[in-house]
C-alpha cells in the first residue's frame, strides 16, 4: 500500500480544521483544485471516504477524524524536528493568534513587532474577537494562543496572567452626572452602553450588577470599544471603561470619570492556551507578550 505525502495529510488536516477546501488551500498557499486532489487521493488510497460534502462546510467522516488526528501528530513531529535543528532565532512555522480588542488597540502592535525581531520567520495568523469567541478558538484547536480577558478556566485551558486592567463607568461631560461618589441604584437612571454579551468584561459587569443587587434599565450595545468609546463622548449614555485607555480623553474632557459605590473590579487579561506543543514556541510567546503588557501599561 502508498504511504501517504506530508502535503496529502496537510491537506486533510486543515480541510478539517478549517471546513472547506478553500480555506485549506489559503492555509497552505496553493489551489482549491489542489487541496480536493490530494483528499480525493487518500480516500482512494485508504479506500475510504474521508470527508462528507453534502453540508454547508466539509465534514469529515469519522474514518476522515481519525486521520486527521493522526495527520496533526505526524505533522507536529516533523515541525518539532525540524525546530530542535535549527536555532530558535530561524524556527519557521504559522502563530494563530487571537486577541481580543483592548489588547489589539493597546500593546498587541508591540507584541508583533518583538516577535518578529526574535522569530523573523514566524508568520503571525491574527484574529480579533469577543474573549469568549477566541476561548472557543482555543478549545477547538483552531488557535495557539489567545490574549483575553476572562474570570474563570476549565480545566482544558492553561492560563498565565499578562496584566491587570483597571475600568471605571465614564460619560460625556455634557450629561452632567453629579460629580460625587453614586450609588449603584443612581446609575441605573442613565441610559447605558455595554458591550456583547460575547465579551467577558460584559459578564464581569453583570456579576457587579448582581452584587450590587441592580438592573440596569436602558442598554445600548456594541461588539467594539472604540465604538463605544465613541458613543459615549457624544454623550449617547455612560459605558464601563478600561481607565488608561480613555486616559487621553479624560485629560482633554471628552469624558469623566464616575466615582462609584460599589466601584467596578479589575480586569485580569490572560494568555490563554491549550497544548503547548501545538505550537514549539508557546513559553517563548508568552514571555514576549508579558514583557509587552508590562511596556504598555508603563507606557501608559
Amino acid at each position: 500500500m502508498a504511504q501517504p505525502t506530508f502535503k496529502q495529510l496537510e491537506a486533510i488536516y486543515w480541510t478539517g480544521q478549517l471546513g472547506s477546501f478553500q480555506a485549506a488551500a489559503k492555509q497552505l498557499h496553493t489551489s482549491q483544485s489542489a487541496i480536493a486532489k490530494r483528499v480525493a487521493e487518500l480516500q482512494v488510497m485508504f479506500d475510504r471516504r474521508l470527508i462528507d460534502l453534502n453540508h454547508r462546510h466539509a465534514q469529515l467522516t469519522d474514518a476522515g477524524l481519525r486521520l486527521m488526528k493522526g495527520a496533526e501528530e505526524l505533522l507536529a513531529v516533523r515541525l518539532n524536528m525540524v525546530n530542535e535543528v535549527l536555532e530558535p532565532a530561524n524556527f519557521r512555522g504559522t502563530l494563530r493568534l487571537g486577541a481580543s480588542e483592548l489588547v489589539a488597540i493597546t500593546w498587541l502592535t508591540a507584541f508583533i513587532e518583538q516577535l518578529r525581531h526574535a522569530y523573523p520567520h514566524v508568520v503571525v495568523d491574527l484574529t480579533v474577537l469577543q474573549s469568549i469567541l477566541l476561548l472557543e478558538g482555543i478549545r477547538a484547536g483552531t488557535l495557539h494562543i489567545a490574549f483575553v480577558s476572562g474570570s474563570s478556566w476549565d480545566t482544558r485551558v492553561e492560563h498565565t496572567e499578562l496584566q491587570k486592567v483597571e475600568f471605571a463607568w465614564m460619560a460625556s461631560p455634557r450629561m452632567k452626572v453629579p460629580d460625587r461618589r453614586l450609588t449603584a441604584s443612581e446609575l441605573s437612571n442613565y441610559p447605558v452602553l455595554v458591550q456583547t454579551p460575547q465579551g467577558n468584561v460584559t459578564r464581569i459587569l453583570g456579576d457587579w450588577q448582581h452584587e450590587a443587587g441592580i438592573k440596569l434599565q436602558s442598554v445600548i450595545t456594541t461588539n467594539s470599544l472604540a465604538v463605544m468609546m465613541h458613543m459615549t463622548i457624544s454623550g449617547l449614555g455612560i459605558s464601563p471603561l478600561p481607565v488608561e485607555y480613555a486616559r487621553p480623553y479624560l485629560q482633554d474632557g471628552s469624558l469623566v470619570q464616575l466615582h462609584t459605590d460599589p466601584d467596578l473590579p479589575e480586569v485580569k487579561y490572560f494568555a490563554a492556551h491549550q497544548n503547548p506543543s501545538d505550537f514549539p514556541l508557546t513559553t517563548e510567546v508568552i514571555k514576549l507578550a508579558l514583557d509587552a503588557a508590562k511596556n504598555g501599561d508603563r507606557a501608559r
